[in-house]
């Protein structure tokens, strides 16, 4: 599953692998893997939607060297196609079933990790699931929501169907494995949605998994915390880059490193001022081809984004996207997702992928092209300037990505070097003791000034909402 690239705080708990708040007195002590598949739902939103009153923790490096004395679930919601469960991992779980903890084990047939795993304990994920779902257990009730494969289990007397599809396959088991507890069953039974606000059957889930982690007793007066970017297995020294990442992401770590140091003095160049002191000076490599994050000194990247290590254009691209987030800071852009993809695609061009730069540049504008030919029909955020209605869903995030590009693209039109010379007024003249806000007047204002044109009568008549006299950076001509 494809998610997207999100731009957050560090200051989030869930994030750094803490312990999120829970009741004085919890019974479950859950680990959520996100070592061999990194989502922004793993990272403390399943632990939400299914374990609020109880005590969370992440897991972001390798299964096998996190502290699982003191728990008693773990959750493994998936594993990334690069990756593989190591025999290390393998006699972990094993070893945490004979001490009677609880496992949870979701997949689906194309997840071959998982499938790998499941067979070790006699069962596999199979043909696509027919709803309606029907529980086989009196905890059971009611409409089952999700979807996805259902089981083939080895020895069928061994299992305890608890979910069974329209035509009796098990979709939900559960086997006691020594003094553990084994659950299986097909992903979409649980959410996935990063916002967590998809937390379909939680009535059942939540005394499922309580009861499967019965079995290990935990201790509330000893420590138990997750291990975030800051805890992964290897942490290298790069100049002024710290580098981490975990032991099974360690073959990729030379060759992301490499495209990363190639990719920032042509980000440099295109931005016309370096990195704020201590901005993006730590990257985590994460398990993923989904996404990443930045957090201004922290950002993460997904190893495996656009094909790499085979493909490199895409990942010029990504990782000049995650970098922007934190070049930008203090004040985030008004549109900071599209103008950090934007010189992605620049810099990708810059490297080498000049045609394909171009290519998706123009096929970004033509998205809103083709619902505003005129770009003055619809604000940023897709609004109507003429009364009518709002644009909706998809068509609105075209119409706020094409219309960013058109934007970039007609001022570069004018000045070949805009960026630079934009980032150049912004460093000096929006400064965080003086300027409390950075809006969509303060940019037309730095852009005005850095272009030494007043660009406000031009914005309105693109359809922006900006005044000289609303900004907060005064601009004279």
């Amino acid at each position: 599953m494809k998610w997207h690239r999100i731009v957050l705080s560090l200051a989030a708990g869930t994030l750094l692998g803490a312990s999120p708040v829970c009741q004085a007195s919890p019974t479950v002590h859950a680990v959520v893997d996100l070592g061999h598949q990194f989502t922004f739902y793993g990272d403390g939103r399943f632990h939400q939607q299914y374990l609020a009153d109880q005590s969370g923790a992440t897991s972001w490096g390798s299964l096998f060297n996190f502290d699982l004395s003191n728990a008693n679930l773990l959750v493994l919601l998936g594993c990334d196609e690069h990756l593989s469960y190591v025999p290390q991992d393998r006699k972990t779980i094993d070893g945490f079933l004979a001490g009677g903890g609880g496992v949870l084990l979701l997949g689906s047939a194309g997840d071959k990790p998982q499938n790998d795993l499941a067979r070790t304990w006699g069962c596999e994920f199979g043909s696509r699931a027919k709803q309606p779902f029907k529980g086989s257990v009196p905890a059971i009730t009611g409409e089952i929501a999700g979807g996805g494969d259902a089981l083939k289990l080895e020895d069928p007397k061994a299992w305890e169907v608890l979910i069974a599809d329209a035509d009796g396959k098990p979709v939900l088991a559960r086997k006691q494995v020594g003094p553990g507890m084994l659950l299986a069953g097909a992903r979409g039974l649980a959410g996935s949605n990063p916002d967590a606000k998809d937390n379909i059957n939680a009535s059942w889930w939540r005394p499922l998994l309580v009861g499967a982690a019965k079995g290990k007793t935990i201790d509330l007066t000893k420590p138990f915390n997750g291990r975030g970017v800051g805890e992964l297995d290897y942490t290298e020294k790069l100049g002024r880059l710290t580098l981490r990442y975990s032991d099974y992401l360690k073959p990729y770590a030379r060759d992301m490193m490499a495209i990363y140091q190639r990719t920032v003095p042509f980000m440099e160049k295109r931005m016309g001022v370096p990195l704020s002191e201590g901005m993006a000076s730590e990257i985590g490599l994460l398990a993923t081809g989904g996404g990443g994050f930045s957090g201004g000194q922290t950002i993460g990247l997904a190893v495996f984004w656009g094909g790499f290590p085979e493909r490199e254009d895409s990942m010029i691209e990504f990782i000049t996207h995650e970098s922007i987030h934190s070049w930008v800071l203090p004040f985030p852009e008004t549109w900071n997702e599209p103008i950090a993809t934007y010189v992605g695609e620049l810099v990708m061009g810059d490297m080498g992928y000049q045609d394909e730069a171009k290519r998706r540049i123009q096929a970004t504008i033509e998205r809103a092209s083709r619902i505003d030919p005129t770009m003055k029909r619809y604000d940023l955020q897709g609004n109507s300037l003429s009364g009518a209605a709002p644009l909706q869903g998809g068509r609105a995030n075209d119409m706020h990505w094409g219309k960013t590009f058109w934007v970039w693209e007609e001022l570069r039109r004018q000045d070949p070097d805009v960026l630079a010379h934009y980032f150049q007024a912004k460093r000096q003249l929006a400064k965080p003791g003086s300027l409390k806000e950075y809006d969509l007047n303060a940019t037309v204002a730095v852009l005005s000034i850095a272009m030494k044109k007043d660009l406000f009568p031009w914005f309105r008549e693109c359809g922006f909402d900006v005044d000289r006299a609303r900004s907060p950076i005064p601009v004279k001509f």
